[in-house]
């Protein structure tokens, strides 16, 4: 059986933001061989305003290695907990010691717990090293009252008392002058960033005797708000157990969620990290909570992927995380009716209409909650007569191309206007179509008949006007057409080459653009790690999350199950050992080449979206176990799921296979209204399923 190895990992430094589920106070890690950077703010989103683009700088950052008999020990192996916590275990070895590191956010404050092992026949020395490399001079106390050798105080930067580190359960904290073994001279004054240089003052060092065969432990607290004051209180900070209440809070956290039985460990790795990178990147933001895009440069809330991060959360039993986490998007209308608020860094990117529709459209299904539908419809249909206008305001414009479509408005996901960022781009025209699709969907639930009539001649002149521009402005390969980012321009990114028909269903499966857009990407190169080439801004580059989110998913809404499946482990082997993943990167393994946030929402959010629908896709039929690779069946012993949202409520689900033989059972809370396609290796099967809540199949 496959299994996940990270072959095709970019280069390091690899990041893992640590943090306890949904908070405020976050802590970036930058990890190499030389040893781990911690960065962080001392603001958060709390003061933010709402829907802001907002980068928080960082206030300070430390830089932590090891050393043996003088000698450094570089990292040989990090990874993230096997539970997916965001939790750093990292190895190293020197000279017959080896040092297992856990880090992991706690109460407190960030808990470092370092072991040292002598497997030696002699003794050694060992040591850890924390270096301050920002702020200004002395921030070891020691240095001052020549007796706080283990505490590190911030100095500039805020509060001068505020503490940074305070180490824990050494035999001693050494110190050193200018020199190493220097303890007489003073350190010298500068105001210049001294980096991890060996001066004392601005380092605590845990120093280990180890006799040999002897094991001993140390720890550092990095404290999220304590001053000089509370030295005391933190000095009594039981580190074993915040490690262990940590770890504890993010397992019954992955664990309250739908439960995925997946045959390959590796893979069931990969699935809780990506869902837990969900609440690594979820905070407080004003009176409303927030999913944000990424962790340092995004760690702001976006209505693309952080409302599609919401639908699937709402899936997987999440629903009040996922409720608290739309509410600001979905009220966030201009008195005008436009969705798209020019009060939101995603302005005029008419396509986020649709995935703030999509998520109320999707959580009524789920629920069939009335009343929240009630609620917001009237925002929906208010961004439909709002984009109706905008569209009949080009109804005369000089560019043909554009009659009829919504105005100018940015590209970005690598689209361009001949070099120009905004322009009239036909993905975020068919998405804004999408959305009043949603609106008419919702006014048909509620039996809304005079909003339904009007509806349908507002989507029917939508879509003549768009499928008419489209496709008088193809891009014809010879073979086959597709539709172009932009009337006037060449195609700068294959996003949203397949949203007509996925997530939109605007067209069939059989309509020559999409069938010509499979083709284009089919035709593209691949990279070694077996993905296309130029999904995103970098023409020679891999957006990993297009790989899952909108090609193998609309892949197996097509019936070409064997083309999606082949994207699950070469999307998920080119994540850092952290199974994080930055937006863009170059094609190659250990791929220097990387573009936004090394810790970006999309993929992780790509991987838990293919996951769903890979078990259970509701389209003309309940699909299940469309997109698992057959080995899991084969190999694996079986497969299923328990707590699934679906449209007929919660639903539990187990399938064995064994000598070309199968065993289903599936159970939902409300009566399907579809029959069932049970994906086997050996072909389809249909299961009778309409009007049921259970069933039990073999054969």
């Amino acid at each position: 059986m496959k299994t996940v190895n990270f072959d095709y990992a970019f280069s390091t430094p690899h990041v893992l933001t640590l943090c306890r589920p949904a908070a405020s106070e976050k802590v970036l890690t930058y990890t190499e061989n030389a040893g781990i950077k911690f960065a962080w703010t001392y603001g958060s989103a709390k003061n933010d305003y709402p829907r802001a683009w907002t980068t928080h700088p960082f206030d300070s950052a430390m830089f932590l290695e090891f050393s043996v008999e003088g000698e450094s020990a570089p990292l040989n192996r990090w990874r993230r907990h096997e539970s997916g916590a965001p939790c750093i275990c990292a190895k190293a070895q020197k000279n017959g010691v080896q040092i297992d590191t856990t880090i992991i956010a706690g109460k407190t404050g960030i808990i470092i717990k370092t072991e040292f092992e002598n497997t030696a026949d002699t003794p050694r020395r060992a040591q850890a090293q924390l270096a301050h490399i920002s702020g200004w001079v002395v921030s070891n106390r020691g240095w001052v009252d020549g007796k706080n050798n283990n505490l590190l105080l911030s100095m500039s930067y805020g509060r001068a008392d505020r503490m940074l580190a305070l180490a824990l359960g050494a035999d001693d904290y050494l110190m050193y002058g200018v020199n190493k073994g220097d303890t007489e001279s003073l350190p010298p004054m500068s105001n210049s960033d001294m980096g991890i240089a060996p001066h004392s003052m601005k380092k605590v060092t845990p120093y280990f005797y180890l006799e040999a065969g002897a094991k001993k432990a140390g720890y550092i607290i990095l404290p999220y708000k304590k001053y000089f004051a509370d030295l005391e209180a933190v000095k009594t900070t039981d580190c074993e157990k915040e490690i262990a209440d940590a770890l504890s809070e993010w397992v019954r956290l992955l664990g309250r969620g739908t439960q995925f039985d997946i045959p390959d460990s590796s893979v069931t790795h990969c699935y809780n990290a990506c869902l837990a990178d969900m609440f690594v990147m979820m905070e407080r933001l004003g009176k409303y909570k927030m999913i944000a895009c990424g962790t340092y440069e995004y760690r702001s809330p976006g209505a693309g992927e952080p409302m599609e991060a919401a639908i699937m959360l709402d899936t997987l039993g999440y629903t009040k995380e996922s409720l608290a986490c739309t509410k600001m998007h979905i009220e966030g209308q201009d008195d005008d009716g436009a969705w798209v608020s020019v009060a939101e860094w995603g302005h005029e990117m008419w396509g986020l209409s649709f995935m703030k529709s999509a998520a109320v459209l999707e959580h009524y299904k789920l629920s069939h909650d009335r009343e929240y539908l009630e609620k917001y419809y009237p925002y929906m249909l208010r961004s439909t007569m709002w984009q109706h206008r905008a569209r009949q305001s080009t109804k005369d414009s000089p560019q043909k191309s554009a009659r009829g479509l919504m105005p100018r408005g940015m590209g970005d996901c690598g689209m361009m206007s001949n070099g120009d960022f905004y322009g009239i781009f036909y993905p975020w025209n068919v998405m804004s179509v999408g959305s009043d699709m949603h609106t008419l969907e919702a006014a048909e639930i509620l039996g809304r008949a005079e909003d339904v009539s009007r509806l349908r001649d507002i989507i029917a002149e939508a879509k003549t006007d768009l499928l008419t521009s489209i496709y008088d402005n193809l891009a014809d390969y010879g073979d086959f057409v597709m539709m172009k980012s932009a009337a006037d321009a060449e195609i700068s990114s294959m996003y949203g080459c397949l949203f007509p028909f996925f997530p939109t269903n605007m067209v069939g499966a059989d309509e020559p653009i999409i069938q010509g857009a499979v083709q284009f990407i089919e035709s593209k190169r691949m990279s070694e790690g077996g993905l296309p080439l130029g999904t995103g801004w970098q023409q020679d580059g891999l957006w990993v999350a297009m790989a899952l989110s909108y090609i193998a998913r609309t892949y197996l809404r097509m019936g070409l199950y064997d083309k999606a499946k082949k994207y699950l482990y070469p999307a998920l082997n080119h994540g850092s050992p952290y199974v994080t993943y930055c937006e863009e990167r170059g094609g190659e393994k250990g791929s220097t080449n990387t573009s936004g946030d090394l810790q970006h929402l999309w993929t992780p959010l790509s991987v838990c979206q293919y996951m769903i629908d890979a078990y259970w896709l509701d389209t003309d039929a309940i699909h299940l176990c469309c997109g698992i690779p057959d080995e899991w069946l084969t190999e694996g012993g079986g497969v299923g799921f328990k707590g699934l949202g679906t449209y007929y409520g919660k639903a539990n689900m187990r399938l064995t296979y064994k000598d070309n033989k199968a065993c289903l059972t599936l159970k939902t809370t409300r009566p399907m209204e579809k029959d069932i396609i049970l994906h086997l290796p050996t072909g389809e099967v249909s299961v009778p399923a309409k009007g049921r809540t259970e069933i039990k199949y073999q054969g």
